[in-house]
């Protein structure tokens, strides 16, 4: 009973760690997007980096983990608040942006 009761906010916080809030947008708009919205130098310096890492290491985890950085959750916790997913989408396809996912589940 204490499992179903909670299960949706497990479901969604166990989610949130593997697909990041915020919109999908291709690797140069994010970017244009991060230095237009991100006051904060080191943090624009961060968002940058973890947004380079994701495709050279092909997990926002191990990107994370390779950003040897105490504060990468306030990292991502910023993508957030601006909206932005900070995996990006690919150069091969045609779509440009791809809505929030959690749009649909709200």
């Amino acid at each position: 009973m204490e499992m179903m009761k909670n299960s949706q906010s497990t479901f969604l916080d166990t989610f949130a760690r593997v697909v990041p809030f915020g919109d999908f947008r291709k690797k140069d708009a994010a970017m244009e997007i991060i230095r237009s919205e991100v006051r904060d130098n080191i943090m624009r310096r961060r968002m940058l980096r973890l947004l380079a890492l994701i495709p050279e290491k092909k997990s926002l985890y191990l990107a994370r983990k390779e950003m040897n950085c105490r504060d990468v959750d306030k990292v991502v916790e910023t993508f957030a608040r601006i909206n932005l997913s900070p995996v990006t989408l690919s150069k091969r396809h045609d779509v440009k942006h791809l809505e929030n996912l959690y749009s649909f589940f709200l």
